[in-house]
Order: structure tokens, then sequence, then C-alpha cells
């Protein structure tokens, strides 16, 4: 399966929901450096109870798809943290490796295996719910010859169950 539609991406979502851990829903904007046309991404991540917990915060294992306007999509899976601030506000940043697909009008990366990395800044507005602007940046860290990579901003809400 070469390309995620936004219906397999809610179907996930919906089936995420009935699981323990945190569905992050994200929206924004990419090819942030000028280079291609920018369009809207789409985010969905579903992040597992913590592996472990510290003072400063957790260690989370997730899974992502991220899919844009221009058809690129990415599918990955890696480890994501948060660092709290204080009670309310935090730090996310998280690592992931999968399989990015250009699709017909999308930017080539340079190769199917692509690393995602994100960080962000966010505030809890509840114990089960989190809003948080957050910057990532997909690229093949220097495996193949060619590595232009890609940078998105969004905007992300997660909600615990």
């Amino acid at each position: 399966m070469k390309k995620i539609s936004i219906t397999t991406i809610a179907f996930l979502a919906s089936t995420f929901s009935a699981m323990a851990g945190e569905v992050v829903i994200g929206i924004g904007d990419d090819e942030l450096d000028g280079r291609g046309s920018g369009s809207t991404t789409f985010q969905l991540e579903y992040h597992t109870d913590p592996v472990r917990e510290y003072r400063w915060g957790t260690i989370s294992g997730f899974v992502v798809a991220q899919v844009d306007d221009d058809s690129d999509t990415f599918v990955g899976a890696g480890l994501s943290a948060i660092r709290n601030l204080n009670e309310k506000w935090f730090f996310e940043g998280s690592l992931a490796a999968g399989y990015y697909d250009a699709g017909r009008t999308g930017v080539d990366l340079g190769g199917d295996l692509q690393f995602r990395t994100l960080i962000g800044l966010g505030y809890r507005i509840s114990e089960k719910s989190r809003i948080s602007i957050a910057i990532d940046h997909i690229s093949n860290a220097g495996l193949e010859d060619f590595n232009p990579g890609r940078e998105a901003l969004t905007v992300r809400y997660g909600i615990k169950f």
C-alpha cells in the first residue's frame, strides 16, 4: 500500500481510541524551506502508556502516519518523550524510523527509509488532553546520496484513553 488516505487515518484513530494510551492528531504546513509548493499536512499518532517514568517526564513508544495534500506519506514507529516544565507546560520530542512515499506530486527525499524527528512546546488543557505546536524534520539521515529533507510546522491535540 503506497498511499494512506484520510479515511484510513480516521479508521486508525477510532481503533486506537479503544486502547489505553494516547492519540495525537496534528495539522499544519510542510515544505517550510520554500523549495516546494507548501502543503497541508495531517498527522495521526498513537502513543503507548509510558514505558519509563522519571521525575522530569515520560518516555513512550509510538506509531505515526503522516500524509499531506500533495501525496507525501510517512508511516513509522519510534520513541516519544515528554519533558515537564511545570504542571501545565511541557516540551515534547520524538524520533521515528519508517517508510516514506513521495506519491505522484510529492517531494523526493532520496529513498524509502526515512527518519522523523520532532520537537514541540505544549500545554495541558486537562488531565487527559493537551495541545502543542511542533516542528518535525523527515530525512534519510545521509544514508542516500540525495538527502534534501523536509520540515513541517503543526498544531497538535492529544487525548489520553
